[in-house]
């Protein structure tokens, strides 16, 4: 296997479970995602850049292109389920990849359900799409692989829900462990 760069963390977790984050930029790594039936593995990524003063953050040019790119950057890596948070930021980072593998983007959670009497929308805080997500991860079958695109401030957590060790002296980019469950150490 290729080594892995600080473009991107691989955890491990108990069972089998292999965390990739993929953080500011993207390269290819044709052989990840081959797991075999005992494990899966979970790629988690921010979505793409977001134009920060148009109402519900889309994607600005930069990032309409980034979630293009990610097509080329994930070609040859075995993709089986394609999940992104409830944001049409989330959505749109994977929507291009999944156009091209013939997958659906399934949202936790989903745009139009209902949270403590509140319709999920763009304005529905991210905590809400944290234990959804994991949920859903979790019920997916071994052998699975699994691409996710979150907001920043739910990764650390949904990798803790999976299992991965959260540690305060855990070093940045260390295997096996995350710093904290929320944004401030992102």
């Amino acid at each position: 296997m290729n080594t892995l760069n600080h473009n991107f963390i691989r955890l491990f977790a108990p069972a089998g479970l292999a965390v990739i984050v993929m953080l500011a930029t993207l390269t290819a790594y044709a052989d990840l995602g081959t797991n075999d039936s005992n494990s899966t593995t979970y790629f988690l990524l921010r979505h793409a850049e977001i134009n920060k003063k148009a109402p519900g953050k889309p994607l600005n040019a930069q990032g309409k292109q980034r979630a293009q790119d990610l097509v080329s950057h994930m070609q040859g890596v075995r993709l089986t389920h394609i999940y992104a948070t409830h944001s049409d930021r989330t959505r749109d980072t994977a929507t291009p990849l999944a156009m091209a593998r013939s997958l659906n983007v399934v949202q936790y959670p989903a745009p139009g359900s209902t949270i403590k009497s509140e319709v999920v929308s763009n304005e529905t805080k991210g905590k809400f799409a944290i234990k959804p997500m994991i949920m859903a991860l979790q019920k997916l079958p071994k052998g699975s692989t699994a691409l996710v695109t979150a907001n920043s401030g739910n990764l650390y957590a949904i990798m803790a829900g999976l299992g991965v060790s959260v540690q305060a002296d855990c070093a940045k980019g260390a295997d096996g462990c995350i710093p904290c469950k929320d944004k401030k150490c992102f």
